[in-house]
């Protein structure tokens, strides 16, 4: 939901009454509305910079606009402006929404090109003064790549922050949907589009679709967009609101990071972020963020192969990462599955090809350890492989089980080791299954 701000001071038109009354001073100033020696005594080392984020063209349901998400940030930026003593820069509209990507109109970037984008326009601000700079941030899909740019300017003594939005819209009373555990497009989203722009969504297009955990959305809508309203919007926003301008008075009033001489320092603290709060845990002990950030793994290798981005794929394994075949032979670490995924990309076979997983159950047996179990398919674009060996079979489309152990670090969950399954083509003898739990020997037939 997020487009180009055309002008942030058209957001004050919001604050005009009925009567025709003036809207109230800002307090703040955008950098696109000064030239370069008025924008200067602004730029100091206490001035917090704030970067609107939000997606100019992301998938939100058959109802809303692909800029969805930019004209909410173009709001929010307005009335943080009004309320604070803010600096604005130029707004990103290009990050990090792999779960979307496969939609006609969307765009994604790779979580490392959306982490240097915001060090890099950091960095750049930062020449000429300040050292405090707000991700004013609408989607849960970014806080990833953020906290990871966060820790990168940390280390250069710069402090970033960033809105968490699924913590700030949990408001209880106001939604009626079904609990989701990756709402998308749904009521509350579109609830606070109803409030900020009305003429943007058209509600006779509206969906309700719950689909199964890692199964992509028909209409690209998670949750229950017919229950939203204006009056329900307002009070998302409200709240949402509230939580960025705390958050932006946290950032001005925190110690700066002290930046790195040697890179034996250990890691700068995280910057700051909304009070500690007790997550809620799902039936298999893992908690929300990170049941959903398992799950995004699947969507993020799909995108990384239909891409043929061999390096993003290495990356999501730890350094000793290693995929257990089915015919026994293994790949052990992350520069051999990258070799590997290099070369297998430069056969024409896997030009356009597709490996989608799905991931259906999720086990956390540790605060750094987690199972994860679903299904895998490879589909190919035009002639199957002439020897496709490790148990494949010569077919467009093979498909089978899998098993994850996957290991969190400070960048996130990472895959530690990878089993699958493959199952027989149509025709082949099925396995002889025992006839009852146990051993041949011990009790079993």
């Amino acid at each position: 939901m997020k487009k180009m701000m055309a002008g942030v001071g058209v957001l004050l038109i919001m604050a005009v009454g009925l009567g025709g009354q003036k809207p109230e001073p800002r307090k703040g100033v955008a950098l696109s509305e000064l030239a370069w020696p008025d924008a200067e005594p602004w730029l100091t080392a206490s001035a917090v910079v704030v970067l609107p984020l939000g997606a100019g063209a992301v998938e939100q349901g058959p109802h809303m606009k692909l800029d969805s998400e930019a004209r909410l940030a173009h709001y929010l930026t307005g009335r943080v402006m009004q309320a604070s003593a803010i600096v604005v820069a130029p707004p990103l509209n290009y990050h990090s929404y792999p779960a979307y990507a496969d939609y006609p109109g969307s765009s994604s970037l790779s979580d490392a090109a959306a982490r240097d984008l915001v060090v890099d326009a950091a960095r750049s601000l930062a020449r000429t003064g300040p050292r405090r700079f707000y991700v004013l941030n609408t989607s849960p899909s970014t806080v990833g790549p953020l906290s990871a740019a966060a820790k990168t300017l940390a280390d250069a003594g710069i402090l970033l922050g960033y809105t968490d939005p699924e913590y700030w819209l949990k408001q209880p009373g106001v939604l009626k949907q079904a609990p989701v555990s990756a709402a998308h497009a749904d009521e509350a989203v579109t609830s606070m589009m109803l409030f900020v722009d009305p003429a943007a969504v058209d509600m006779s297009r509206a969906r309700r679709e719950y689909p199964e955990r890692g199964a992509r959305s028909q209409s690209g809508t998670y949750g229950d967009a017919t229950l939203a309203t204006a009056q329900k919007g307002e009070a998302l926003v409200s709240a949402l609101l509230a939580g960025i301008l705390a958050d932006v008075e946290k950032v001005r009033a925190e110690a700066l990071p002290s930046a790195r001489t040697t890179p034996a320092a250990p890691p700068t603290p995280a910057p700051p972020r909304p009070a500690e709060r007790q997550e809620p845990r799902t039936p298999f002990g893992c908690t929300v963020s990170d049941d959903r950030a398992i799950r995004n793994i699947a969507l993020s290798f799909s995108y990384a192969w239909s891409q043929e981005d061999a390096e993003s794929i290495a990356r999501m394994f730890t350094p000793n990462g290693d995929i257990r075949h089915p015919d026994g032979s293994i790949e052990r670490g992350r520069n051999v599955i990258l070799e590997n995924r290099t070369q297998l990309f430069m056969r024409r076979e896997y030009n356009g090809s597709r490996h989608p997983l799905q991931l259906n159950d999720v086990r956390c047996l540790s605060g750094a350890n987690a199972l994860a179990d679903g299904k895998w398919e490879l589909r190919l674009q035009d002639d199957p492989q002439k020897a496709p060996g490790r148990g494949l079979a010569a077919t467009k489309s093979n498909s089978g089980y899998l098993t994850l152990v996957l290991v969190k670090t400070e960048g996130g969950w990472s895959i530690d080791a990878w089993r699958y399954t493959i199952n027989p083509p149509e025709g082949a003898p099925q396995p002889t299954l025992l006839a009852k739990p146990g051993y041949v020997g011990r009790g079993g037939p």
